[in-house]
């Protein structure tokens, strides 16, 4: 049985492999509850370690190793101001996703 595969565009391409490796990459760093409260806290503005860290109530370890992981997938990037590390959305894809999800999730209640 032979599936048709198209780009999220609608060009009728067929999607590359990698286009689903780089998907799951982000997926996977959207998987825990603690970064996409990360992902929504960004959407509203750049915010340093320590904010994150107290909107949060987890060490700033777990806050690093959080950021960490949105950053390898490209989701946030970082600027340095002075000592304090801040983070930003990279896109706005990431509080896309988030938003779906959410609305999802509350479907199923």
């Amino acid at each position: 049985m032979a599936e048709s595969r198209e780009t999220a565009s609608g060009g009728g391409q067929p999607s590359q492999p990698e286009e689903y490796r780089k998907a799951a990459e982000i997926l996977r760093a959207l998987s825990h509850p603690v970064r996409l409260r990360i992902i929504e806290l960004l959407g509203e503005g750049e915010l340093c370690v320590k904010s994150l860290e107290e909107h949060l109530g987890v060490s700033q370890s777990s806050v690093s190793q959080h950021l960490t992981r949105l950053r390898y997938a490209g989701l946030i990037e970082c600027e340095r101001k002075g000592h304090l590390v801040c983070y930003r959305l990279r896109k706005g894809g990431a509080a896309r996703i988030l938003e779906a999800a959410i609305d999802e999730s509350q479907k199923e209640s």
